[in-house]
This record gives structure tokens, sequence and C-alpha cells, in this order.
């Protein structure tokens, strides 16, 4: 029977001395471990850091721009005392809206149509007209616009959709 042979009888090359080789060899693989350890949580910690930096910088930027529409209301309702005429009001509302509509349009935010073929993507029907002029499916109304940011439609477009008149 051989001394250095595993219990299958394979003869097994001899072990690195056990004394302090081993530990040292060992002892140096915990060290690497802690250091990528930390290395691992100081880098998560920098990523959650810039990462929150992102999001505040992004979200000022988008109140700096609700401040200018803000501003434009107050001057709104200041310009209001003492005013007789109804178009004035109306020309600064308008003037407003179009602002917002500006300050959206530069988010990268569209209206989305409601025209055609009602798309449940893109659409939520709020109410129905029956026709026989019509497809059922079909648009009919607005009731409230919808907004798309890129591929994501923040709101639906609230509708109204033809189905068939009963006979």
């Amino acid at each position: 029977m051989c001394n250095k042979c595993n219990p299958e009888g394979e003869e097994v090359p001899e072990v690195l001395d056990r004394g302090g080789g081993l530990e040292s060899e060992v002892s140096s693989l915990n060290d690497q471990v802690l250091r990528l350890r930390a290395e691992m949580d100081n880098y998560r910690k920098r990523v959650e850091r810039t990462t929150q930096l992102l999001v505040k910088q992004a979200t000022a930027a988008v109140l700096r721009d609700v401040l200018v529409v803000a501003d434009d209301l107050d001057r709104a309702v200041v310009s209001l005392e003492g005013v007789l005429n109804p178009e004035q009001v109306r020309e600064g509302v308008e003037l407003t809206r179009d602002r917002v509509r500006l300050l959206l349009e530069g988010q990268g935010v569209v209206p989305i149509e409601a025209a055609g073929i009602f798309d449940p993507l893109l659409h939520e029907a709020v109410a129905t007209q029956p026709s026989s002029e019509l497809s059922s499916g079909t648009i009919t109304r607005e009731v409230q616009r919808g907004y798309r940011w890129g591929e994501e439609v923040l709101r639906a477009t609230r509708v109204e959709v033809a189905i068939a008149e009963e006979s």
C-alpha cells in the first residue's frame, strides 16, 4: 500500500509545507478578499452618490423652468386687478400655456394624438358614442390630452370612442 496515495490508490503529489507557507498564503488571500470587498463597497457608495447628484441636478433644472411659469402666473394675477377686458386675461393665459408647452417640448415631452383608432397603450376610453357612421373603436373626441416622454407614456390621452349603434 502506498503512503502517498488517495483512497483510489492513485499517487498524490506532495503538499506544500504545512508550516508557514500554507498559512501565509491563506492570510494573503484573506487580505486580498478584504481589500476587494472594501473597494467594491466604496465603488457602490460612489455610484450611489453620483446617481443622487444627477437626479438632484435634473430635478433642479426642471424646477427652475417651472418657476418661470409660476412667475408668469403671479404677474397674470397682479395684472387682473382692475382689468375689465377679458381679452387681456385670455392673452395672458394663452402666453402662459404656450410657455408651459415650450418647457415640456424642451424636455422631450410631446402630446399624444387623439385621432384614428383607439390604442389602449396610448389612450384611455372614458366615454362611448353610438355611431352608425364610424367603425367601433374610432376616437370621436379628445377629453383630455395625453403626453409621452420618449417611449414612456406620462399620461394616456382620455378619449371618447365610437361604438356600433344598436338597431
